[in-house]
């Protein structure tokens, strides 16, 4: 009897410590997919979001004197400007909008596909580029801009007619404020189409 309870005791541990590498395995595993889609999602949106701020420019003509610019907004998690979101054979303007959630720790871009010309994009549908894992906030901005003098200018920028580069730097972190440290994508984009002045 006292060999059985032996052996029932032993198997309990060996089954204890197969479930606890199992289990281990599994939330690695896990943690991995994340990660890795994650990335994934990240480079996507860093790629959209060069191409579209470098192809920006203005409309033609502007729906107004306030929209008569390449960029209309730039502030440390916003920037609005007008671009071809659409590829479309005529190559159409549509005013567009990338922002951080810091809430929901997602990035969006809006489009103003219904060319209503309303930057406060109030009736259009946001398009999610990352999902819950971006560590971009007050504390880390997304955007930061370079004028035409070579020095960064203060956020919101007054005069977006200044901008001469935009610095992206989107930070990645699946488990926010755990192990791993976040990944962080870092970009420098000139926009080809803005006004000399």
């Amino acid at each position: 009897m006292i060999e059985l309870l032996v052996v029932m005791v032993l198997m309990f541990v060996v089954m204890g410590a197969i479930y606890g590498v199992w289990f281990g395995l599994q939330r690695s595993y896990s943690f991995t997919e994340d990660d890795m889609k994650a990335q994934q999602r990240a480079q996507m949106a860093m790629t959209e979001m060069v191409e579209l701020i470098r192809t920006a420019r203005l409309p033609d003509p502007a729906p107004s004197d306030a929209l008569n610019v390449v960029i209309y907004e730039a502030d440390d998690n916003t920037l609005t400007c007008w671009t071809d979101v659409d590829r479309d054979a005529n190559h159409t303007l549509e005013l567009v909008r990338f922002r951080v959630d810091e809430a929901t720790r997602t990035l969006y871009r809006d489009t103003d596909v219904d060319h209503t010309n309303d930057p406060t994009f109030a009736n259009t549908d946001a398009i999610r580029l990352v999902s819950d894992w971006v560590s971009n906030g007050s504390a880390i901005p997304l955007f930061s801009y370079v004028g035409s003098n070579g020095l960064p200018l203060e956020t919101p920028v007054v005069d977006p007619t200044l901008i001469r580069e935009v610095h992206i730097d989107l930070h990645i972190d699946v488990y926010e404020n755990n192990r791993p440290i976040a990944h962080e994508l870092r970009s420098v984009v000139q926009p080809r189409n803005l006004r000399q002045y």
